[in-house]
């Protein structure tokens, strides 16, 4: 026994792969290694063993760190006023299942909690609510961030763009490209486009009037089509026979975007999203056809790139979208994304403030005296409306503003901080990643800051001497002034355009634009109620809450001059 043992000589027995391939090979082994393929059975079962092992220690230390940041997030959360929720707050569950008041739900809550209220969306998912103007003020200035949902719908439904992404750094630059743009606009060349649009915009109201009415979201919405469109192509879009057939891609595009993008795996088997990629397939090939276009005819489009804006006598002449591209550090895939998500973005803020304003026009019989009895003041009939012009008109400029501020795009201004916690000047932290929300109706109607008819519509308020027309809208370089409002409160408890770093680049565009249509549009028409509609229409508006108004139906009767 003691002989067969000693033969077998261990330091002959290869311990590793490389000592087997070195060695003269598996006949040279031991006989008590058993032969070269049990050594390599014996060898790939350690090996394999030693793979699930640094595998198991890789997913630990994910979940060790991901419980460590839940515990965290549980304990920060829990210091933040709010009621008490286990896994997810109930009521907040109600009303978002059956689509309920998210603005009378909050208002309670703020009522007996504070300014700042914490609702558990989910067990890793933390909601913080703010309605005090100044801790507003502070949250939109330190949260930076867009919530990964937008970026995500939006990545979704116009593929790869640079425009449309939560992390606040990774657009800054071209945020800022794109306001020069838009401010440009109204200064260089921008009139002569805005009358096109208009006369555009008048032609399809003509041929649609045989119907004997205009609906007016679908009205506004053709309108902020044209004015977002012809802002970013000019004459071609305006002469683009695709035109009918673009708004209505985009239109059914924006309606699902939300939907499918709130999936965390896309739903490739289901019928209905392979329907949906396939009209944004269809989307994409008619925003590359416009492209063409309007670079083939040249026309004022700005290239919005990674570079900022250089301010040269020939940009300030009018560029095309893609005029630098050999300059441009964008892809054409990721020019073609930018534009999908401005006209999506574009169009679906603007088309609620004029169905709005249309609306009040239409409600307020007075109100459309006023402002066209202002117009015809401050233009001569035959002469054509420029922004200067506009910027006299602060009836009209403070009745769009009166009408964004009783009627946001949304409900609530959404921002979070991707990577970094956020302490408030209240003493209060926010964890990272969590959603910040301003609920806009009643930071806007707050009667503490716009007084005790701050529920009411009343244009009036933005021409008081405490409320200057600058710091809410400051006017076009090298034109009139225009001021709205010095009052620190008023302006900071403005804020359908929201504010902060992430503050839309559009807002002083959008208002003068959209003011530059009414104007041009009650020049032209009486906007009037349809006749079996006028009476439900007056039912329907309560002054003391003017923010829920019904979609009328509108006659557009042609002035005499």
């Amino acid at each position: 026994m003691a002989s067969s043992t000693s033969s077998c000589d261990s330091t002959a027995v290869p311990f590793t792969l490389l000592g087997a391939l070195l060695t003269a090979g598996p006949a040279a082994w031991p006989a008590c290694v058993g032969g070269g393929r049990a050594f390599l059975r014996d060898y790939a079962q350690r090996g394999t063993n030693a793979l699930l092992w640094a595998v198991l220690l890789a997913v630990t230390w994910v979940l060790l760190v991901r419980v460590a940041a839940l515990l965290r997030l549980w304990a920060l959360g829990s210091r933040i006023p709010g009621p008490r929720a286990l896994l997810a707050d109930p009521g907040l569950a109600d009303v978002l299942r059956t689509g309920g008041d998210i603005t009378g739900f909050l208002s309670k809550l703020h009522s007996s909690y504070g300014p700042v209220v914490r609702l558990w969306v989910g067990p890793s998912q933390l909601l913080v609510s703010v309605k005090d103007p100044t801790l507003v003020k502070e949250v939109l200035t330190k949260a930076e961030d867009k919530l990964p949902l937008t970026g995500r719908t939006y990545n979704l439904a116009c593929g790869r763009l640079s425009l449309f992404v939560s992390s606040f750094e990774k657009v800054k630059s071209t945020r800022e490209s794109l306001k020069i743009f838009l401010n440009e606009k109204l200064t260089i060349g921008g009139n002569l486009n805005s009358f096109k649009v208009i006369d555009a915009i008048m032609y399809r109201s003509d041929s649609i009037m045989s119907k004997d009415f205009l609906d007016s979201r679908s009205f506004s919405r053709h309108m902020a089509f044209n004015i977002i469109g012809a802002t970013l192509f000019g004459d071609a879009f305006l002469d683009w026979s695709d035109t009918v057939t673009y708004e209505e891609l985009l239109m059914m595009v924006a309606k699902d975007g939300c939907f499918w993008a709130s999936y965390a795996v896309c739903p490739f088997w289901k019928p209905s999203y392979r329907r949906y990629q396939t009209l944004c397939a269809k989307l994409k090939i008619l925003t590359e056809s416009i492209i063409r276009k309007s670079r083939d005819q040249n026309s004022s489009v700005h290239h919005f790139d990674q570079r900022s804006y250089q301010k040269s006598e020939g940009m300030m002449a009018g560029h095309s979208l893609l005029g630098a591209a050999e300059e441009s550090l964008s892809s054409e895939e990721e020019i073609c994304g930018n534009i999908m998500g401005l006209m999506l973005h574009g169009i679906s803020t603007s088309a609620n403030l004029i169905g709005n304003i249309l609306t009040r026009l239409v409600v307020f019989p007075k109100l459309q005296d006023q402002l066209h009895a202002e117009i015809v003041a401050a233009c001569n009939e035959s002469s054509e409306l420029e922004v200067d012009d506009v910027l006299r008109m602060r009836f009209l400029l403070a009745t769009v503003c009166e009408s964004a501020r009783l009627l946001p795009a949304g409900p609530l201004l959404q921002r979070c901080s991707l990577k970094h916690d956020l302490t408030l000047g209240s003493g209060i932290t926010v964890p990272a990643g969590a959603i910040l929300v301003v609920p806009l109706h009643l930071v806007q109607m707050d009667a503490s800051v716009w007084g005790n008819d701050a529920g009411q519509f009343n244009p009036h308020r933005f021409l008081k001497k405490d409320i200057v027309l600058g710091d809410i809208l400051a006017a076009p370089s090298g034109s009139n002034g225009m001021n709205l409002s010095t009052d620190c409160a008023k302006t900071e408890s403005f804020l359908p355009f929201g504010s902060g770093s992430r503050a839309c680049v559009g807002q002083k565009f959008v208002i003068l634009a959209i003011s530059m249509l009414i104007a041009s549009l009650l020049r032209k028409y009486e906007v009037q109620p349809h006749p079996s509609l006028s009476k439900e229409v007056g039912s329907k508006v309560d002054s003391s809450h003017s923010h829920h108004l019904p979609n009328s139906k509108i006659i557009l009767t042609k002035r005499r001059i």
